[in-house]
């Protein structure tokens, strides 16, 4: 319902005033040919949140408590950091008759004023500021300060907050009030263009692309259908949750008026969704099922004409859910406003993540959002040991497909169908045709009114020519479930088994971070048998048992940390593989560094200090570092130390070598220096370690053209990480084999030498690898310590190795004789390291001469 009157936080200019300033310059890249299509107002909303909270003792000289205003983002959709920018104009607002304005004649946000409804309730906003300060609180004691302190920053950009808020101290909300932000929105179009150019602003004067007010244009740019989806339909995954679970309603049916409604007072509204009130999955022959003529695969056996799921039935999994409706759904189901703004109708997406975690489920609950029938293919579906019958069966999964449109066609394990063969020339013949014909179908849906989707654990197991083809243009990854799906699978599972009336689900959801979606079905199961052999309702003891009998069947494969809840992040349109490269739960730590007191007290003040304590730096205008240049003798621990450093730091581990980044085709190595740093974002905060970064940047003088893309690509990237949380290590053996301009950079002005181990980082490797194994109590170690002058860290590892495999020969515990013969036996590395003299001459080595 309209409210009798509602507050803005000013008033626009009126309509023809704009209009007339609009027409007289060019606004748009479209230039002088621009003309002006429409003209709305978009009333958007926000909540005013009025708040207590403690002072930082720092800046105030003493706790104390004050007062502040912001707002929130009314609609949920993450502008917060733009919303709270408004906040000064609604100390006064102006309070309006809504019969001001055209609202619609039929229904309020069809007019030529948009207004948005709020899609969360007062006590929900109320509690916002509450729970991102509780979020940070436990990210920082299971993260650490380092960690935490990114959250923090952002907590703070999001909602405005003061700078002398005191994150340690309380928020108290003392009233939420609700306020309209005006803006006009105008569309443009040329008669040289397909494609419509939104601009957004206040004052006419401020139509300009680049202007602050811009961000409205920019958000419904990216989804054309959302200023009609929230001025009339409310999405009850957001709105009145907490009221209608409270009440025992929740499930029932909100607003859904004005999608088939002839409005008069003006052009249709920027947005307007059309009519998706039919979902049931009927296909164009009333929900038969078609067989085609002249196809032999049975269309019995593959159609689902009406899947009976969609995303209400899909527990958690928000983020998944959100992802798929914005690519998939609301293009489908608009194409023609979509294709109003030069935006394509997503006919095909690739879903990637770890085995059982729903892909077919969310999948199939896809098609019932879409309305389409689902026809379902495994490889053992279209396979065959007669030479040429797959690829004919491929055709044949397709005319059933677009026999049976509007349909969703999901290829399972399209890997297994199309996998990465590594060339044409290592596919055999009946391989090649069936990877053809695939592509020849895909190619060939464009007038077909059918969304494929295929399923993979690993991208970069998809035939290249697949991923390439234009058809999967979309990748979405489905990650292993979040709390809430955790619950929601329990949930499922235990309904209808007895369990005891007070069964509290949270403990087995905290525990089960990283299982699969299977996995946490195993635990009811296991959970119903134990409580069958007691003869009892199933109850905590039998959850509990559940648990301990079922170990992820997934861990290893996504890199769970148990400790913080993450897994490795593959990003969309990233050929290289996130999961073998990216460590997220780093076990080791400056303790597990054998000597180097001084290295480890240099990284600590350069690196570590200043990433836990930004704050105190950003007072003295000290830059935080985000980079450095570890260089020295190989073997010597610049790899063990760099893992060491993200184990400290408590940051995933990211290790690229030049292995992972060169290749032969044109223009791959630097697509592939993009990749690495997308990886290093997506997994956030993160060490990203370059190792031999020499092979990758070395100096351009003699480099060839693919080379040199390749150093000017790692540029680019390091120059444009100031805002990410991203640490970047670079190694090398020598710091002027380093392109010099990587080392201007700006990126790399900190270069920490790695030397050889002196003497008593040298008795601490000894310790370090003879921990676990037994030793005489008479050993000899100053003897065998200064017999090791010169040697690598690994070299001295090697040494206890081959001391221990000497002990073993005499059935005795390691002994002086034994390091002896392994002193003998392992030489140093360095002495015969053909770059030792160059190093040695180098300003910025350490004196080897002892080593040759």
């Amino acid at each position: 319902m309209v409210p009798e009157r509602f507050a803005f936080d000013r008033r626009l200019p009126d309509e023809e005033t704009v209009r007339e300033a609009l027409d007289e310059r060019a606004i748009t890249p479209f230039g002088p040919g621009e003309r002006l299509d429409r003209l709305h107002r978009v009333l958007y909303p926000a909540f005013r949140i009025e708040f207590e909270y403690e002072e930082s003792e720092l800046l105030s000289f003493g706790s104390s408590a004050d007062t502040a205003t912001t707002l929130v983002d009314g609609l949920v959709e993450g502008n917060d950091r733009f919303v709270h920018e408004y906040v000064d104009g609604t100390d006064d607002p102006v309070t309006v008759d809504p019969e001001e304005f055209d609202l619609g004649a039929e229904h309020p946000s069809l007019g030529t004023t948009v207004m948005l409804e709020f899609q969360a309730t007062n006590d929900r906003a109320e509690s916002v500021l509450v729970e991102r300060l509780i979020d940070y609180r436990e990210r920082r004691a299971a993260a650490g300060e380092e960690a935490a302190a990114v959250f923090l920053n952002k907590f703070r950009d999001a909602h405005g907050l003061p700078d002398d808020f005191d994150p340690d101290g309380g928020i108290d909300v003392t009233d939420v009030s609700r306020v309209y932000l005006p803006f006009w929105l105008a569309e443009f179009r040329a008669e040289s263009a397909e494609h419509a150019y939104l601009v957004s602003f206040r004052d006419e004067e401020d139509a300009d692309v680049e202007h602050p007010d811009g961000w409205v244009a920019e958000w419904v740019s990216g989804d054309p259908t959302v200023v009609g989806e929230y001025g009339y339909q409310v999405d009850l995954d957001r709105v009145q949750r907490a009221a209608d679970a409270a009440d025992g309603e929740a499930g029932t049916t909100g607003p859904t008026s004005g999608a088939e409604t002839n409005h008069a007072g003006g052009p249709d509204p920027v947005g307007s969704a059309g009519d998706r009130s039919d979902r049931s999955g009927a296909t164009d022959s009333g929900g038969e099922i078609v067989q085609p003529d002249g196809v032999e695969m049975d269309a019995e056996s593959l159609v689902d004409p009406s899947p009976g799921h969609g995303f209400g039935e899909v527990g958690g999994m928000g983020e998944l859910k959100e992802t798929l409706r914005h690519k998939v759904v609301r293009p489908v189901t608009d194409p023609e406003r979509f294709a109003a703004y030069g935006l394509g109708v997503v006919n095909g997406v690739l879903l990637y993540g770890p085995p059982g975690c729903g892909k077919t489920y969310v999948t199939r609950a896809l098609a019932g959002e879409l309305g389409h029938s689902f026809v379902e293919v495994s490889p053992a579906d279209v396979t065959s040991k007669y030479m040429g019958e797959p690829a004919q069966k491929i055709a044949d999964v397709f005319e059933i497909a677009r026999a049976n449109a509007p349909c969703l066609l999901f290829v399972d394990e399209i890997d297994g169908i199309a996998g990465d063969r590594g060339g044409e020339t290592d596919m055999n013949s009946s391989e090649q045709q069936l990877v053809n014909q695939l592509l020849t179908e895909l190619e060939s849906l464009d007038e077909d009114d059918v969304v494929v989707v295929g399923a993979t654990n690993l991208l970069e197991d998809v035939d290249p020519a697949i991923r390439r083809s234009g058809r999967f243009d979309e990748r979405v990854e489905v990650p292993p479930p979040d709390a809430e799906a955790r619950r929601a699978i329990l949930d499922l599972h235990l309904a209808g088994r007895p369990t005891v009336d007070d069964l509290d689900l949270e403990p087995v959801v905290e525990r089960t971070v990283g299982y699969a979606a299977s996995d946490v079905e195993l635990i009811a199961e296991n959970a119903a048998r134990a409580a069958l052999r007691d003869e009892e309702p199933i109850g905590q003891s039998h959850l509990e048992t559940g648990v301990e009998e079922t170990e992820s069947s997934i861990g290893d494969w996504v890199g769970v940390s148990h400790k913080e809840g993450t897994h490795v992040v593959q990003p969309d349109g990233v050929d290289l593989s996130a999961h073998s490269l990216v460590s997220v739960d780093v076990d080791q730590s400056f303790d597990d560094v054998g000597g180097m007191a001084d290295l480890e007290a240099r990284l600590r003040e350069t690196v570590v200090d200043p990433l836990e304590n930004p704050e105190a730096y950003e007072r003295y205008d000290i830059d935080v570092l985000s980079g450095l240049l570890l260089y020295g003798p190989p073997g010597c621990g610049k790899t063990h130390v760099t893992r060491a450093l993200a184990g400290e730091l408590g940051h995933a581990f990211v290790e690229v070598s030049p292995a992972d980044l060169t290749s032969k085709w044109m223009g791959k190595p630097e697509q592939n220096v993009a990749d690495m740093f997308e990886i290093a974002r997506a997994n956030a905060p993160c060490l990203l370690f370059i190792d031999e970064i020499d092979a990758v940047a070395g100096s351009r003088g003699d480099l060839q053209s693919g080379q040199q893309g390749m150093v000017n690509q790692l540029l680019t990237e390091l120059e444009s990480l100031d805002e990410d949380d991203v640490v970047v290590v670079g190694a090398t053996n020598l710091l002027e084999d380093v392109d010099q301009a990587i080392r201007r950079s700006g990126r790399f002005d900190e270069r920490v030498e790695v030397p050889p181990p002196d003497a008593e980082a040298r008795r601490a490797i000894l310790d370090l690898h003879l921990a676990d194994r037994p030793v005489a109590e008479e050993v000899d170690w100053d003897r065998i310590v200064e017999g090791t002058e010169g040697y690598a860290a690994s070299d001295i590892e090697l040494l206890a190795e081959n001391a221990a495999r000497n002990a073993l020969q005499d059935g005795e515990a390691i002994r002086t004789e034994h390091l002896d013969t392994a002193l003998f036996e392992t030489q140093s590395s360095l002495r015969n390291w053909a770059d030792g003299d160059r190093y040695d001459a180098s300003d910025a080595g350490s004196d080897l001469r002892f080593s040759g």
